[in-house]
């Protein structure tokens, strides 16, 4: 996760995985709007240098798509089955 990412105060970690020594992956839940958490990090994102991919406007789910600096590629998307009022978001990168 890059450092310029402000996770929520209420974050709270389900996964945490390493696969090798380039791919990343966790998942959290939070009671913050996901709509405003995702476009406040891809502001970020985008002033800190990164290269953000275009969403495809058929998919079911909120999501970023970003590269740069030691992240090769990498995803930040919420769980479409997320239930209740805590949504699961979900990043997975492959670094450099």
């Amino acid at each position: 996760m890059p450092e310029i990412l402000t996770l929520p105060f209420d974050e709270v970690v389900e996964m945490d995985r390493a696969i090798g020594s380039s791919v990343r992956m966790f998942s959290f839940s939070t009671e913050t709007g996901v709509d405003t958490l995702l476009g406040d990090w891809t502001t970020a994102l985008e002033n800190g240098g990164y290269s953000i991919r275009p969403q495809l406007v058929e998919l079911d789910q909120n999501l970023i798509g970003f590269s740069g600096q030691n992240i090769l590629n990498a995803k930040i998307a919420t769980e479409v089955a997320s239930t209740g009022d805590r949504v699961v978001i979900t990043v997975d990168a492959t670094l450099k």
